[in-house]
């Protein structure tokens, strides 16, 4: 009976802190979820993208070519809520709920002969509810938590599997990691690889029902080679060749130039260590172990991606637990080893995408470790208490006490940091400013002959915040042509609307231009501020 108060409370838990104020923060829709929003409505009202692409495997927003699967998932939220941020969110929310009901019984299927599975899996529950990791990115409007959610239902159905010998959860579990494919990118180096590891380690277990295992494995293959195809087409290796590390990477100009020193030199260890191939396995190297940092885990430099102010992806208090359960999965004889080896080869696998690409260590594309840290930590909590409940019992209540006003204390300052500081401080980084513009210029744009706009640093890819704010209507969109690129500061026309770089000196009368910084000789029409108080966008027109 306490077990299933306690469940259902970590849900409710979950719930309030991913429902909460969810339109509101964060503040606006960013560039991804106006893209995802807008071509989500193109699509239930058209059947085509904002190219004209008819229901499309990729989305090619912005260039960019990500899988489209997310914003199938939307359509429905559009149809019921219309076409604003909510609806974008709401099926991240969901889907980010059913990932922390399925942690506790992934836990437990992964911890079958371990005596105190039932509260393990509760406390691995409870620690992703909290987490701040997955609140932050569950709260967006965003494909990463969708490729989340379809590797943990398929590793929550193959460990089903392992655990009632039942084949259809193996044939269940395969035609998952084949969806895994149309979440996020990172699931396509992730998905190969963790199955792989799956086939190895359990491959009696999959024998022993051979021809559910054929099916299964054909019904991943024929799933994938839709998406394997396109994303090895010239549009969809865009995004590929947009973020890989290796990518006009300024060590390879070096390293040209030391090679040569050391030629002229006779230095036959020099031309080796600075040869293309040892720089290229050194700079993913590099990549790959900035995924350990403690400092990027547990911590905040400053104002980085995908974290809230002054937090760690998570709690410092979680650092001492997650050790010690390192150590027990190695040493404890209730841990299956195979478990250990698929946990820690989880871990292994999911620093690999993010170590190919830019912009490293990066929070998003490494989302595919969640629960493995929580699972593990939770060991390291249960093992801990239960070492201090058998040796004194007076110390175990203190510690509890403490334990628990040390996680209340932290998630206190997660949530004030998230609800209260995060909009604030990071409201530029959402477009906050851009939407207000956009909704102005919707209203305001019939007094004028023509709009000029900025696509430039606070404008940019404002075309798409006009097209999410105005609810343009997608057929006369695609009819007027649609998008002809995705931006990168290209030229976008929407009516007598003019998506561009502003000049310094720009002479049209009877328009109303929008850009970044104020003109002389101009009449300020309004001024657009970032959350903390600072100009952001200028609406203004040429003095007579």
């Amino acid at each position: 009976m306490v077990r299933k108060i306690l469940f259902v409370f970590i849900i409710l838990l979950a719930i309030a802190l991913r429902f909460s104020f969810l339109s509101l923060i964060p503040p606006s829709a960013s560039l991804d979820e106006a893209t995802i929003g807008w071509n989500a409505y193109s699509i239930l009202h058209t059947g085509r993208d904002e190219y004209g692409y008819f229901l499309p495997i990729l989305l090619r927003a912005y260039d960019d070519y990500r899988p489209a699967l997310y914003v199938y998932t939307v359509i429905p939220f559009v149809k019921i809520f219309g076409l604003q941020v909510l609806s974008v969110r709401l099926p991240s929310v969901i889907m980010s709920i059913a990932t922390v009901i399925m942690t506790y019984f992934l836990t437990k299927n992964l911890l079958v002969t371990h005596k105190k599975k039932e509260y393990i899996a509760l406390l691995a529950m409870f620690l992703l509810a909290i987490s701040p990791w997955h609140i932050y990115l569950s709260r967006l409007g965003h494909e990463v938590n969708l490729g989340l959610t379809l590797v943990v239902v398929a590793l929550l159905l193959f460990t089903s599997f392992l655990r009632s010998k039942n084949p259809w959860t193996l044939m269940g579990s395969f035609l998952f990691f084949g969806l895994t494919f149309y979440g996020y990118q990172s699931e396509k180096v992730f998905t190969p690889c963790i199955l792989f590891v799956l086939i190895i380690l359990f491959w009696k277990n999959i024998l022993e029902v051979k021809k559910h295992a054929l099916v299964g494995f054909a019904l991943f293959i024929l799933i994938s080679i839709p998406m394997v195809v396109v994303s090895l087409s010239p549009g969809g290796l865009i995004r590929l060749k947009g973020t890989s590390v290796f990518t006009d990477n300024p060590r390879y100009a070096q390293s040209a130039k030391d090679i040569l020193y050391a030629k002229q030199h006779n230095n036959y260890i020099g031309e080796i260590l600075n040869n293309r191939r040892v720089i290229t396995g050194e700079i993913f190297i590099q990549n790959y172990l900035s995924h350990f940092s403690l400092p990027w885990l547990f911590g905040n430099s400053g104002d980085e991606q995908f974290k809230a102010p002054n937090t760690g992806l998570l709690y410092v208090w979680e650092a001492p637990f997650l050790f010690i359960g390192i150590f027990l999965l190695f040493l404890s004889k209730s841990i299956n080893k195979k478990v250990t080896v698929l946990l820690l080869a989880w871990t292994g696998i999911d620093f690999l995408a993010p170590g190919l690409t830019t912009q490293a260590p990066h929070a998003m594309r490494a989302y595919t470790l969640l629960p493995v840290p929580q699972i593990i930590t939770a060991l390291g909590i249960n093992m801990s208490l239960s070492f201090l409940q058998k040796h004194s019992r007076p110390v175990y209540f203190g510690f509890v006490l403490l334990f628990s006003v040390v996680v209340l204390s932290g998630l206190y300052q997660f949530i004030v940091n998230y609800f209260v500081v995060f909009p604030i401080r990071q409201s530029e980084s959402f477009q906050y400013a851009l939407s207000k513009a956009m909704t102005y210029v919707v209203k305001e744009k019939n007094a004028y002959q023509y709009v000029d706009i900025t696509n430039r640093n606070n404008g940019y890819q404002s075309y798409m915040l006009y097209l999410f704010n105005s609810m343009y209507d997608p057929a006369r969109y695609i009819k007027n042509g649609g998008t002809k690129s995705g931006g990168f500061q290209e030229t976008h026309v929407i009516d007598t609307i003019y998506f561009h770089m502003i000049g310094p000196n720009p002479t049209k009368k009877d328009t109303l231009y929008v850009t970044n910084t104020k003109r002389k000789n101009t009449i300020i029409k309004e001024v657009f501020y970032s959350l903390d108080g600072q100009p952001s966008l200028y609406a203004w027109t040429i003095r007579e």
